[in-house]
């Protein structure tokens, strides 16, 4: 049985994050392979998340991975996760999936304060640079035993990588370069990664969330359990925002108009907390990831924000409508115009994917034009039917590139024998 290691971020306050491991750590076992979460958590990231999030959701998030995960003994430096590695004795690495390449430019480094009237350092972490960042494979060379490392399904969250220095596009195709094989989330962390490579074809690959349901061993609760857990009404609909781009009244209409259909709105949470717009009906923090999932499992519909609850929404045929966040803005006219780049955000890849482009619009394009009315009508148009034959083409995805990254993983063993 080979010892299979996995970095990515599987202890941070994100349910998606969390649940991507968890799949990709049931895969593994169901594939007879014995799976290994890396447990790198650097202190400048652990911060950000404790100063962010709630104590108890923050708990929440750490108490679910050591609870449910094959984890490592703690990691803090990259001298430490070297050690582990070594420790462990391990076959090969996969890294991802998530966002692990979202890069943050030297150029980038700097914003201008309108307070002080001056460029200022902004604030990032050190899984932004490639310096000492593990996502970026920087721990490689430093490894007693030669094993694979390989990277699946990861995305660079929009990263502006055509704004690198010369001296930061040497050492990101070094980096790369120390990768036996790449797999990519999204057509825009492909063409990041085809830039520092060149002339080479990165797959684009599904994310492991979207095949939970055949990989989790978690225990499933049932939908009565967690009905009655949160008092929530047997037909809902969830509305999870974290942005302030909609007021009260456009999210009461909705709920109006969900009401008049005999569906409860509930406010759902994201783990920075829950912004409830009023509604009646709500569900708080702190609130497990398993749980998490399985309430928009459960869900007549899903109204909101974020990339990883479309994707459960998806992997379930749940009906949804998605407020985009993501996505890049180039500069056409300076403070006058920018030009969105749709193509750039993760949810319209997956969404054009699945012919469900109808079920979002862009918060950085024409989205006040969308009515309460219009979001509730294209809810309840939601093709099922489409979304099913997707889902069952993703899966068959999701299982063939995780297969070729095994047999890529043994046949790299076996020439090293």
């Amino acid at each position: 049985m080979k010892r299979i290691g996995i970095i990515t971020y599987h202890a941070v306050c994100n349910f998606g994050a969390q649940l991507q491991a968890i799949s990709t750590v049931g895969f593994l076992k169901r594939k007879g392979y014995e799976p290994v979460i890396i447990h790198w958590y650097p202190e400048d990231l652990d911060e950000i998340y404790q100063k962010r999030i709630s104590s108890e959701q923050y708990q929440c998030h750490i108490d679910f991975a050591e609870q449910n995960m094959p984890l490592t003994k703690l990691c803090r430096t990259e001298g430490e996760l070297v050690q582990v590695i070594d420790e462990n004795n391990l076959d090969a690495i996969i890294l991802g999936s998530d966002a692990l390449f979202k890069y943050l430019p030297a150029s980038k480094r700097k914003v201008f304060s309108k307070r002080k009237l001056k460029f200022v350092k902004a604030t990032f972490a050190s899984d932004q640079v490639w310096e000492g960042n593990p996502f970026w494979g920087s721990f490689i060379t430093q490894l007693k035993k030669d094993i694979p490392v390989v990277v699946f399904s990861v995305s660079s969250q929009n990263a502006a990588y055509n704004k690198v220095n010369e001296q930061e596009y040497e050492e990101l195709k070094k980096s790369l370069e120390r990768f036996k094989y790449v797999t990519v989330r999204d057509e825009w962390t492909k063409q990041m990664v085809e830039y520092f490579l060149g002339n080479i074809d990165i797959p684009v690959t599904p994310d492991p969330v979207f095949s939970f349901n055949q990989n989790s061993y978690l225990p499933v609760p049932t939908k009565q359990d967690l009905l009655s857990k949160y008092n929530i009404p047997d037909k809902y609909v969830l509305l999870s925002f974290r942005h302030n781009y909609l007021n009260n009244d456009y999210i009461k209409e909705i709920e109006t108009r969900l009401k008049s259909e005999g569906y409860t709105a509930v406010a759902f949470p994201t783990p920075e907390g829950l912004k409830d717009y009023r509604l009646t009906c709500r569900v708080s923090t702190p609130l497990s990831p398993l749980d998490w999932y399985y309430l928009i499992k459960y869900a007549d519909g899903y109204i909101g924000e974020l990339m990883h609850p479309i994707i459960v929404s998806l992997h379930n045929a749940v009906p949804f409508f998605c407020f985009d966040e993501y996505g890049l803005s180039k500069t056409i006219i300076p403070l006058v115009y920018n030009r969105y780049i749709r193509k750039s955000s993760k949810i319209y890849h997956i969404l054009s994917k699945a012919n469900l482009l109808d079920n979002m619009v862009s918060y950085h394009k024409d989205f006040r034009k969308i009515t309460p009315q219009e979001v509730v009508n294209r809810l309840f148009t939601f093709d099922k039917q489409n979304t099913i034959q997707f889902l069952e083409f993703y899966q068959k995805q999701y299982e063939k590139s995780m297969n070729q990254l095994l047999e890529k993983i043994n046949t790299l063993n076996n020439n090293q024998k």
